[in-house]
């Protein structure tokens, strides 16, 4: 799973956009790093094999104008640079940041008829490697590539083909089934992102400045904001959003069991120093009815927000080095002592 911030309005969104990832970087990611934002047509992206501090030391926040952009960290999941997000189209016209995984639609999407697809009418993809276990599609010229960027060449061949952002994303993202939430934007269309969620955790705050929005309520200023809805897609400006329904497909599960906070901070207590993954699987999953679309993880944050919050539980960042050699970041969770 990933972690991401976004940002539109009148201010520069670079440096918004690295103090809010700064904040979460590693409740569920730690070990990619990307950026990307909008101005005067050009979609400008910057992305490293490695945490916020190999980023830093690579690139500098001023050569990533605009105020509208994206920004994103990745787990610690295979691949090099070329896997971390944000990923450009290759017309350079969309970029994506996304979140998630099949889950309960695990091989029922054809990610890899549509990556042949979007090849045969020219789009080139990047992220193609050929050394990685087979978990991600593998294209007819034998290169594994990352999900998300079949989803952003799709959505680029069909925004061309429309020229209308939201059918764009309602079109890829009703027929590529995921549990995910991807974030877009556009280089003819500064200001706007697009976004599409299934059964994700998406927060966003709504003020004079713009619109800031985040996979946790964590990334937002003052920590908290409005969810958006788990079956939904979308158009956000600084003045506007704009929300439709995304699929019947995707029926959502929003009974939220009882006990969540009492579970998660027991477990929490009896495994000092576990990340937020380990909750969501040991603390959370047996709470919810098997194979639906439960919103598990979305829920996880919502308990980790309100946790700490609360002032129950505490987050302390600790260095990692990934098998591959990079280095990451992960939170750590410890409850707190009174």
């Amino acid at each position: 799973m990933c972690v991401w911030s976004a940002y539109t309005g009148k201010s520069p969104a670079a440096p918004i956009l690295w103090d809010s990832l700064r904040k979460i970087e590693g409740i569920w990611a730690g070990y990619y790093t990307g950026i990307a934002t909008c101005n005067e047509g050009k979609i400008h992206m910057g992305k490293v094999f490695g945490n916020m501090e190999v980023w830093a030391e690579k690139y500098n926040l001023a050569d990533f104008p605009g105020n509208c952009g994206l920004i994103h960290s990745r787990t610690n999941s295979g691949g090099d640079d070329r896997w971390s997000h944000p990923f450009v189209a290759s017309s350079g016209k969309v970029a994506v940041i996304s979140q998630g995984c099949g889950g309960v639609f695990k091989g029922l999407n054809d990610f890899t008829g549509w990556g042949n697809e979007m090849m045969k009418n020219g789009k080139k993809f990047v992220s193609g490697i050929w050394d990685l276990p087979e978990r991600y599609p593998v294209l007819s010229d034998g290169g594994q590539v990352h999900s998300a960027e079949v989803e952003v060449q799709a959505v680029e061949y069909w925004y061309e083909k429309l020229g209308d952002p939201m059918a764009a994303i309602r079109k890829v993202s009703s027929e590529l089934t995921t549990e995910a939430a991807s974030l877009f934007i556009f280089a003819d269309r500064p200001g706007l992102i697009g976004f599409s969620n299934s059964n994700q955790h998406i927060v966003y705050k709504q003020t004079a400045d713009g619109v800031y929005l985040s996979i946790t309520a964590l990334g937002l200023p003052g920590r908290c904001g409005m969810e958006l809805p788990c079956n939904c897609i979308g158009l956000i400006t600084p003045e506007e959003i704009k929300i439709e329904r995304l699929s019947d497909k995707y029926e959502t599960l929003l009974d939220i069991p009882s006990g969540m906070l009492e579970a998660s901070l027991e477990f929490i207590k009896a495994n000092p120093g576990c990340m937020l993954a380990n909750v969501a699987d040991k603390a959370l999953k047996p709470l919810f009815p098997p194979d639906t679309l439960n919103y598990r993880v979305g829920s996880a944050y919502r308990v980790l927000e309100t946790l700490i919050l609360e002032n129950k539980v505490r987050m302390e960042a600790t260095p990692y080095t990934g098998p591959a050699g990079n280095r990451g970041t992960a939170f750590k969770l410890y409850a707190v002592e009174k």
